[in-house]
């Protein structure tokens, strides 16, 4: 027990010490960035019906924080790609004093068909310190598979429904679905070689206070991270879409083995489309 404490406390003594650097830092460089519940409004909120379709020119920008103290941030991205496909884009990179302790830096790419709303190609790149993960999984929607190419030259083949997704897919698709509060929604995440099972489930609506976002109508569920997600693997989070018809991914709260770690919208911008 002593050797797999010692391998969890040298895993993570990047954290451990950006937080003992925190808790010595003035507060004017270090802020929290987490979202408050606001528990006492309970103004009724209804809920609009899902997006229609994935906006294209979409920007979310996000602030990560971890144990209260703000570590890096995060974005989402949608464009137009070739042969009809929307290309969705989300980057991750930790800030200056987390990186000098425990760099971190993400990459995910996923394309899919706006009409399904599934999966096409999905690129991951994590590179956390000094370990390094690569993968990509191709999707073939007319033979029902996927195709995992993974460290080390694996490749492996899955197979797989319509509906389902990878990670980042998956939170288009959710926007896409239409929820209802003490309804489970079944997800199916394919990664890592085989496909995971997710029970995401709405648990209430009401007004949430985003940070400097300001106030919004939202809907809370609850979802377990099955799926090898790098710190958060088993985690349960808890997250928040804006109730209206833009379903906007508005926060996160993941109890980690490292400890709670938030990730709070900042801003949303959308581009219009250019004319032809």
């Amino acid at each position: 027990m002593r050797r797999n404490m010692w391998r969890v406390f040298r895993q993570y003594s990047g954290f451990l010490a950006v937080l003992a650097l925190a808790g010595c830092t003035r507060a004017g460089v270090v802020r929290s960035v987490q979202g408050e519940i606001e528990a006492g409004r309970a103004t009724p909120v209804s809920i609009a019906p899902p997006l229609a379709s994935v906006p294209v020119g979409e920007r979310l920008e996000y602030a990560i924080s971890w144990w209260g103290v703000a570590v890096g941030t995060a974005s989402l991205t949608t464009s137009q790609s070739k042969n009809h496909l929307i290309q969705l884009s989300f980057k991750a990179d930790s800030n200056w004093y987390l990186a000098t302790f425990y760099p971190v830096h993400v990459k995910l790419n996923s394309w899919l068909d706006p009409k399904t709303v599934s999966p096409r190609r999905s690129e991951s790149y994590l590179k956390r310190q000094w370990r390094l993960h690569q993968s990509v999984i191709t999707f073939d929607p007319e033979k029902g598979t996927s195709l995992h190419e993974l460290p080390g030259k694996k490749k492996v083949t899955v197979a797989v429904t319509p509906t389902t997704q990878d990670g980042l897919s998956m939170i288009y698709y959710a926007r896409t679905i239409p929820l209802q509060l003490g309804k489970t929604v079944p997800l199916t995440i394919s990664a890592d070689g085989k496909n995971w099972d997710l029970n995401g489930t709405v648990l209430q609506a009401g007004i949430v206070r985003i940070g400097s976002a300001g106030y919004w109508p939202a809907l809370e569920g609850q979802v377990e991270l099955a799926y090898p997600v790098p710190f958060f693997h088993g985690a349960q989070a808890r997250v928040w879409f804006s109730a209206d018809s833009d379903r906007i991914p508005l926060l996160a709260k993941i109890n980690s083995r490292i400890g709670p770690v938030s990730v709070v919208l900042t801003r949303r911008t959308v581009v219009p489309a250019k004319s032809k």
